[in-house]
């Protein structure tokens, strides 16, 4: 799967911690901290996904919309009993955490700027340590603590000295490593000198160039990028020497005339891969297809949204089978309130609508083609049966002409009390499906109460907030005139 530009520190640290011989804990918490965000922006990737150091970390990276304050997402996936019918039933999204269970998860809060302040992960509810960011007068990040490293950069025009720094676990000097209890032995985090990294960079913060070299100065990977004329990554090449030989990789990217990302190409040692991408009106991949020389996986996805157009849930499909979902909650700085919700009630206005009518008709198209397809398959077995039990009795006929009286007389008596047990095995078959018959419209008819409930709700909270804006229009008047009237007095 493909990596963000948000993830970058941590993906280069990931890719050194191997050679560096650090510490096992360390090594796992970052993979699972890699694995996290892979999985959650893999399709989210849009116009720069260099796998550097990633000198701006704001909200538009992560294609959020409105002046996001904090947010909170969350992975869900399915449980052992999960259903693979569940997510077309009505009930499925908002009874999400209760059919799913959370893997990992992160928090996220911006400063009022858009430049993120800190990002805590979690795993299976048991959050991890607090990462912190500092920038520069300029946006661009000069300090990043936390989640097995620290890096500090430094600027000089359009060249930056960064220095990665690996967090390593110290112990009192009278502990004997080989052979002490190290988990419930106390001790401290340092930040030992790692590696360092020389970028050339745009007036913009773009990076042209990174190169990384070991303590003793040893170049360990070797970076070039280019962009499009609105900026976006165009072509990057990495040349790394980590594994103690040579390895190139190339990737390519391609854009539609709305600047979102359609096709990525990626060339490698150790991939070799095409990713296809189809977005929705809001820049959000709704398809990806990802086809490799083994073979093609098409990955589809469906949201939510809240009145910013920030997605709230995503489910995600392997080939048609479900396999996961995301939840986010946001929260939003003040200043981004009025302007904002006049924007959003305007969009909302205008598709709320056509919305509304595409879900019914799809979800009235999907119930009758299930039932539909209930039928039918209804009345294939049943045809099946009845020419087994034809079959059947062909046989038992054709074996009793060679028989004789009391075989006959037997055989007649094995076959009526077959004969019985396949009444009975289909009469309860059809009391079975008579039942989950009635289970599912009782299920249809208590989703259509709870869309009509929360429809009429919505509609009264509209007539609310429109009987309230109106008053307030009305005192804002009489406010008005009463200072006219004043001045005039004046």
């Amino acid at each position: 799967m493909e990596k963000n530009v948000f993830f970058m520190p941590l993906c280069l640290f990931q890719e050194f911690c191997v050679n560096l011989h650090l510490i096992n804990v360390i090594q796992t918490m970052m993979k699972k901290v890699l694995s996290f965000a892979v999985l959650v922006l893999c399709v989210l990737s849009g116009t720069k996904a260099q796998d550097i150091v990633n000198l701006r970390m704001d909200r538009q990276q992560m294609q959020l919309r409105g002046n996001v304050a904090s947010m909170d997402e969350s992975i869900l996936l399915r449980k052992d009993y999960f259903r693979e019918d569940w997510p077309q039933r009505k009930w499925f999204v908002k009874d999400l955490r209760q059919v799913l269970r959370e893997e990992e998860g992160r928090i996220v809060t911006f400063n009022p700027d858009g430049r993120m302040l800190t990002v805590t992960y979690s795993y299976q509810g048991s959050k991890g340590p607090t990462t912190q960011c500092s920038y520069s007068s300029k946006g661009l990040l000069t300090s990043f603590t936390g989640e097995g490293y620290k890096m500090e950069a430094r600027y000089t025009g359009n060249d930056v000295d960064i220095n990665l720094f690996a967090e390593t676990k110290s112990y009192a000097k009278n502990v004997d490593l080989a052979r002490a209890n190290l988990a419930g032995t106390p001790f401290s985090y340092v930040y030992p000198f790692d590696l360092k990294c020389r970028q050339e960079i745009t007036d913009e913060g773009l990076v042209l160039r990174s190169s990384y070299f070991y303590v003793d100065s040893i170049m360990a990977r070797d970076c070039e990028y280019k962009y499009n004329h609105n900026n976006m990554l165009s072509a990057e090449k990495i040349v790394d020497y980590t594994s103690g030989e040579k390895s190139v990789s190339t990737t390519q990217y391609t854009y539609d005339n709305r600047g979102f990302l359609v096709k990525k190409v990626v060339h490698s040692k150790a991939i070799d891969a095409t990713f296809i991408y189809e977005n929705n009106e809001l820049g959000d991949c709704v398809k990806m297809t990802v086809e490799r020389p083994y073979g093609t996986s098409v990955y589809t996805f469906e949201y939510q949204y809240d009145g910013h157009q920030n997605w709230t849930v995503r489910l995600e499909y392997e080939d048609g089978v479900f396999d996961n979902a995301t939840l986010r909650n946001f929260t939003y700085h003040k200043d981004s309130g009025k302007k904002q919700a006049k924007s959003d009630k305007t969009a909302k206005s205008a598709k709320s609508d056509k919305q509304d009518k595409a879900a019914n008709d799809a979800e009235k198209k999907a119930a009758k083609e299930r039932v539909a397809a209930e039928k039918a398959a209804a009345k294939e077995a049943a045809a099946r049966q009845k020419d087994s039990i034809r079959a059947e009795q062909q046989r038992i006929a054709e074996a009793e002409r060679n028989m004789s009286k009391e075989e006959r007389k037997a055989a007649q008596a094995q076959r009526k009390a077959a004969e019985k047990a396949a009444k009975e095995q289909a009469k309860a078959a059809e009391s079975q499906r008579k039942a989950a018959e009635k289970e599912r419209k009782a299920l249809e008819k208590a989703a259509a109460k709870e869309k009509a409930d929360a429809e009429k709700a919505a509609k009264a909270q509209a007539k609310a907030a429109e009987k309230a804006a109106k008053e307030q229009a009305r005192a804002a008047e009489k406010e008005r005139k009463a200072a006219e009237k004043a001045a005039k007095k004046e």
